[in-house]
C-alpha cells in the first residue's frame, strides 16, 4: 500500500491586503443616500405645513334676520310677555240642577259641537216626557175619531138634502142633520186644539229632558274636569260649595292666540296687522310667526299696560293654552322710531354659542371661502339660546358655533 502525499493547504490563507468585494460596499453607500432623502422629505413637510396650515373641523349655523327667513329685512320694535289663550273658551254647566249620573270625557278629550259630555239623573223628566207623549197619542186618536164622526155627519146631511129635494123627508129631519154636522165639525176643531196642546206639552217635556244632557257648545278639547259623578251641579252654584257650577272647562284649540301686556308708553309702536315673533317658554329654541290681531282699546290702570292680542300664522299642536310666551313685534323694514325719534337698525339672530371673546371684545367667526374670518359684534340676548346683533353679520352667513380652541382668524376650516 502506497503512502499518500500530504495536501497543499497554502490556498486557504486569507489575503488581508486584497480589496473588499462589491456586495460588502453596497450597504455603506445606501445609508447616506437614504438619510439625505429623509431630510429632504422632512423639510418639504415643514415648508408645506408652514404655507398650508391644517384644516379645523367646525360646526356652523345660519344667521337669520329676526322674524323672517334668511335675507328678510326685519326690524325689532319691542318685546312683551304674555300667555297663550283661546278666544273660544267656556265653562260648560247645566241648565237645571241635578246630580251628575254619567260623565263621558276626561282632560284632553277632543269633542265635536253638540256631543254629550255628561248626563244628570233624569228619571222624573223621562217619566214626564213619556206621559206627555201618551197624552199626545190620545189627543191624536180623539182628533181622528172626531174627524170620522164629522165625515159621517156630513154624508148624512148630504143624503137628507137630496131626499128633502124630492119631498121624501121632512124639514125637521134635515134640520137635525144640519145640527149634527155642525156639532161634528166643532168637535173636530176641539180635537185639533187638544192635539196641538198635547204636542206643546210633549215638546216642553222633551226640552226638560234634554236639559239633563250636557252638550259641547263648540268643537274643541277638554281642559279641566270640574265635577265628578255623584256630585250635584247647578247653573248657580251655592256659596257653601255644596253644588258645582260647571262640569268641564273646554276650549277651541283652533282659536289659540297670545295675549301680551305692552307698556302703555310703547303701545304707539304697535299696530294691528304688524308682524310678530312668538317664543314659548316651553320651547325656547322654537320661533312661531304671528301678527297683531287686535289692540284692546283700554289700559290696565294698575299695571299701566295695554293688552295686545297676537294671532299665530300657523298653529302648532305643541302650543297649549296658558303657556307663557314672549312676543317680539317686528317692522317690515328699517326706519325711524316715531315715538323716540331714533333710527331702527336691522337685527340678525345667531346662536349665543357663536359669540366668543378675543382681544377684549365680543367676536364671531364667519366662514368665508373655506376660512374663518373674525368679526366684532355687540350682542344682546334674545329668547332661548340666541342673541341679536345689528352689525358684523349679514343674514344668511354661516357663523361657527363649535370649533377647537386653536381656531384663529384666517384659519382654514372644514364644516362637519
Amino acid at each position: 500500500m502506497t503512502e499518500e502525499s500530504p495536501r497543499d493547504l497554502s490556498g486557504l490563507r486569507i489575503d488581508r491586503d486584497a480589496p473588499p468585494p462589491e456586495s460588502a460596499l453596497a450597504p455603506r453607500r445606501v445609508l447616506p443616500v437614504a438619510a439625505g432623502i429623509l431630510v429632504l422629505i422632512a423639510a418639504a413637510l415643514f415648508v408645506w405645513r408652514t404655507t398650508h396650515p391644517s384644516e379645523v373641523r367646525v360646526q356652523v349655523a345660519r344667521a337669520e334676520a329676526l322674524g323672517g327667513s334668511p335675507g328678510a329685512n326685519a326690524t325689532e320694535i319691542l318685546t312683551a310677555n304674555g300667555y297663550v289663550v283661546a278666544r273660544e273658551r267656556a265653562s260648560v254647566s247645566t241648565e237645571v240642577a241635578g246630580r251628575l249620573e254619567r260623565l263621558f270625557v276626561e282632560e284632553g278629550s277632543r269633542v265635536k259641537k253638540g256631543q254629550v259630555l255628561g248626563v244628570l239623573q233624569n228619571l222624573d223628566q223621562h217619566s214626564a216626557l213619556e206621559s206627555a207623549r201618551a197624552a199626545l197619542a190620545s189627543a191624536e186618536a180623539h182628533q181622528a175619531e172626531a174627524a170620522a164622526t164629522a165625515r159621517e155627519a156630513a154624508l148624512a146631511r148630504g143624503r137628507l138634502d137630496q131626499l128633502h129635494a124630492k119631498g121624501l123627508v121632512s124639514q125637521a129631519e134635515v134640520d137635525r142633520a144640519v145640527a149634527a154636522d155642525e156639532v161634528a165639525r166643532a168637535r173636530v176643531q176641539s180635537a185639533v186644539a187638544e192635539t196641538n196642546s198635547a204636542k206643546a206639552r210633549a215638546r216642553s217635556a222633551q226640552v226638560e229632558y234634554e236639559k239633563t244632557f250636557v252638550r259641547a257648545p263648540f268643537s274643541g278639547a277638554e281642559l279641566r274636569k270640574e265635577a265628578e259623578v255623584g256630585e250635584i251641579v247647578s247653573p248657580i252654584p251655592s256659596s257653601g260649595g255644596l253644588t258645582r257650577g260647571a262640569i268641564v272647562t273646554m276650549a277651541n284649540l283652533a282659536t289659540l292666540e297670545v295675549e301680551a301686556d305692552v307698556n302703555e308708553g310703547y303701545v304707539s309702536r304697535v299696530r294691528e296687522g304688524m308682524r310678530a315673533e312668538i317664543t314659548l317658554d316651553a320651547y325656547p329654541d322654537e320661533r312661531f310667526a304671528g301678527h297683531v290681531r287686535q289692540i284692546v282699546p283700554t289700559a290696565d290702570r294698575q299695571k299701566a299696560t295695554v293688552l295686545v292680542k297676537v294671532a299665530f300664522d300657523r298653529l302648532d299642536p305643541r302650543v297649549l293654552p296658558e303657556m307663557g310666551v314672549k312676543a317680539t313685534f317686528l317692522a317690515d323694514a328699517p326706519g325711524r322710531d316715531t315715538a323716540a325719534g331714533t333710527p331702527l337698525t336691522a337685527v340678525v339672530a345667531i346662536p349665543s354659542k357663536a359669540v366668543r371673546e378675543a382681544e377684549g371684545r365680543a367676536v364671531v367667526y364667519v366662514v368665508e371661502r373655506g376660512r374663518a374670518v373674525m368679526r366684532g359684534v355687540s350682542p344682546r340676548p334674545l329668547a332661548g339660546d340666541r342673541v341679536a346683533v345689528s352689525a358684523g353679520v349679514a343674514p344668511g352667513e354661516m357663523v361657527i358655533v363649535e370649533a377647537p380652541a386653536t381656531l384663529a382668524d384666517k384659519s382654514r376650516v372644514r364644516v362637519k
